[in-house]
């Protein structure tokens, strides 16, 4: 009996609310008629709605309140909040064709439309694939479901992190979808001027190189999407699978458009020039885009959104304010900005008073934004021609004075070329008389190196000679002795008697032995003498006089006189000499004489610094006759050198040895000795092994250096 009650009461409370909504809403409410006449108008002022400041409301709820409100505006505008609102349209269809329903703002990012009577629910927005959608539109479609003359109850529930605005329009599917392609049509020619504005200005770049037209790109790019965006295009053409991409591109977009509209700014305009100022405040409020871009990435939305409309607003003054300043200052492209950059505000002026219901709500004033972004971008196209041909101006200018200048610069070149020419002549003559006189300062050097060495050498006989003076008196003085006693014999003299004093004396004086030791005496005195000859000799070879004419001479003749000279200071060094029987071949003794000194003399040097006993060092000097040339090879094993001291050893002045004990000629005269008998020279070095020099001289010389003359 209960189950029968309980099963009544259950259809009573299923039929009521089935008829509750037309009961309630038909006497309380305001309905919608519809018939061909309202089609593609806002509907606006017969929405009620219902803000869910939790966002927790069931549709149950929803139905059962009381508390929905009127709207009062063709557009409802809730404005940037956290809520969610749910919207109520009581529709009564006086048409005969199917109706649909249309949200035009299609950035919405949770839309829930409830056809209650049938128990259905059709949920779309940003949060959900562009493609999961029944109706491919940019705005969202929903079939009404509703049969003519019937009266029908349906909600919206609607939820966004940007502004809130719903444009609602009811209509057939026909009215709709000429609705859609009016809405297209500004967006679609906004498209194409920005592309070929883009086209247009990277070619202008890839020709001139300014980076003002690859900033200029890169902007208006960015500027062509922010402004898409909000019409649901980007959504539907470039990211329809992403949907964090759809919810955070209204935060991002315009964030990025202030930035590059900065680095454009102040590229085209020339800031750090002209207005250093500008650059100082933009750059706090490219650090106040980059909080925003985190904040809306964080979901902190509401606060995001506030910022970015303040700072944009900033943004936007202080570019007209720097841009007059600026042309105020005489820089023409500064004007061109400031037209561009009016029309563009302009236009978001208008869209903002059709938001705020000045303005009424159609396809052109809806697009506003969009016309004044492409007014700008075509007028500071215009700007950056205009500033290329400024620049072809001033370089024109610029050339026409460095012409004058040319011209009067050739004149005093001239004159300065003539006086120089003079002058050059002179210090070149000077030149050569100090080159003259540093390489005989070198030989002379050279030659100071070697008085110690010779003055010891010829010392030693010398000193022998001097020490034998004495003996060999004494021993002439004995032997005058015995001379005087035999000129004491006489006609009248005992010749027996005389004969033994004669005897007597003899041996007293050790005759015998005096006569061997005058012997070893005068030996000794002509050996010594022969030597002081050799070095007398050695020293004049080396030093010969004759080097303004090319000569036949021994090659190993002046190696040897050399090396005799250098014999103190070589020293305890083991010296091999390899010297081949040689033609003599015609070239400058005294030069050659001069080469084998230089380089010996950095062998000994090289061997000394190298820090072993002076036993261990070794200089090989070796001489080899061939077909055409006389081949010396001067080889040691001292410290070596590396690479960077092979690259600079020819260079004058250049020297490895410490300040005072060489000038750092020596190898640039054996350079140019080589040079002057168009000889040749191999080195090979190694630290620490040695140093190998191998020179080859030509045996006749006489017609190749003629004809190098």
């Amino acid at each position: 009996m209960l189950f029968k009650h309980t099963k009544y009461c259950y259809l009573l409370m299923v039929i009521f609310l089935g008829i509750y909504p037309t009961i309630i809403y038909s006497s309380n409410n305001v309905i919608l008629e519809v018939d061909g006449l309202s089609y593609n108008k806002l509907i606006g002022k017969k929405i009620h709605y219902l803000e869910d400041k939790t966002n927790n409301l069931e549709i149950e709820e929803v139905i059962q309140s009381n508390d929905f409100k009127l709207s009062q505006k063709d557009v409802p505008n809730f404005g940037i909040t956290n809520s969610a609102f749910w919207l109520k349209i009581i529709i009564k269809n006086e048409s005969e064709k199917k109706l649909l329903l249309e949200l035009a703002h299609p950035i919405m990012d949770e839309v829930e439309f409830y056809d209650y009577k049938i128990n259905s629910v059709v949920k779309i927005g940003e949060s959900v694939p562009f493609y999961n959608r029944k109706y491919l539109f940019t705005n969202y479609i929903f079939d009404l479901n509703i049969e003519p003359k019937e009266t029908k109850t349906y909600f919206l529930k609607i939820k966004s992190t940007e502004q809130i605005q719903v444009p609602i329009f009811v209509g057939s599917l026909l009215s709709i979808s000429e609705r859609s392609i009016d809405f297209t049509f500004y967006s679609s020619i906004f498209f194409g001027v920005m592309m070929v504005m883009i086209f247009y200005n990277f070619f202008v770049f890839v020709s001139t190189k300014d980076t003002s037209y690859i900033y200029y790109v890169i902007y208006i790019f960015i500027l062509m999407l922010t402004q898409l965006c909000p019409k649901g295009f980007t959504f539907q053409y470039f990211w329809p699978n992403s949907s964090w991409l759809a919810i955070h591109s209204m935060f991002l977009l315009p964030s990025l458009v202030g930035i590059s509209g900065i680095i454009f700014f102040n590229n085209f305009l020339k800031t750090k020039e002209f207005l250093p100022l500008a650059r100082k405040i933009f750059k706090p409020i490219i650090v106040i885009y980059l909080i925003v871009i985190t904040l809306s990435i964080i979901g902190v939305y509401k606060v995001s959104y506030i910022i970015m409309e303040i700072n944009a607003m900033v943004v936007a003054l202080l570019m007209l304010v720097f841009a007059f300043l600026i042309s105020k200052k005489g820089y023409p492209p500064a004007k061109y900005f400031l037209i561009a950059w009016s029309v563009f505000l302009i236009g978001i002026f208008l869209w903002v008073l059709k938001d705020i219901g000045v303005l009424p709500y159609n396809n052109l004033t809806n697009n506003f934004m969009q016309i004044g972004a492409a007014t700008e971008t075509v007028l500071l196209s215009f700007a950056l021609a205009a500033r290329i041909n400024i620049y072809k101006k001033e370089r024109l200018e610029a050339i026409e004075e460095k012409e004058r200048l040319v011209r009067e610069q050739n004149i005093m070149l001239e004159q300065q070329v003539v006086e120089r020419t003079k002058s050059l002549n002179e210090t070149l003559h000077n030149l050569k008389q100090t080159q003259t006189q540093l390489v005989e300062a070198e030989k002379m050097a050279s030659l100071g190196q070697l008085t110690a060495g010779i003055a010891h050498e010829v010392n030693n006989p010398i000193n022998f000679i001097t020490s034998n003076i004495y003996p060999l008196r004494e021993d002439i003085k004995d032997i005058k002795a015995i001379l005087n006693k035999y000129a004491e014999i006489n006609t009248s003299s005992n010749l027996t008697e005389k004969l033994e004093e004669i005897e007597q004396l003899k041996e007293e004086l050790q005759y015998d032995y005096l006569l061997k030791e005058l012997d070893g005496i005068i030996h000794g005195i002509e050996d010594g003498a022969k030597r002081t000859a050799e070095i007398v000799s050695g020293l004049r070879n080396f030093s010969r006089l004759d080097e303004s004419d090319l000569k036949l001479a021994d090659v190993n003749e002046g190696i040897n006189s050399t090396l005799l000279l250098l014999k103190s200071k070589i020293g305890d060094i083991k010296l091999t000499k390899k010297l081949e029987n040689l033609p003599q071949i015609e070239c400058y003794p005294g030069k050659i004489n001069q080469l084998v000194l230089n380089i010996v003399d950095n062998a000994i040097f090289a061997i000394k610094k190298k820090g072993i006993p002076l036993t261990e060092g070794e200089i090989e000097v070796k001489t080899v006759a061939k077909e055409n040339e006389v081949v010396l090879t001067i080889k040691d094993n001292g410290v070596g050198m590396n690479e960077q001291t092979k690259q600079k050893m020819y260079d004058p002045f250049f020297t490895t040895k410490d300040v005072g004990e060489g000038t750092g000629l020596g190898l640039s005269i054996v350079f140019g000795i080589i040079k002057k008998h168009n000889a040749t020279i191999e080195i090979s070095s190694e630290l620490g092994i040695g140093t190998e020099f191998k020179i080859s001289l030509p045996i006749n010389n006489k017609k190749q250096i003629t004809k190098n003359k």
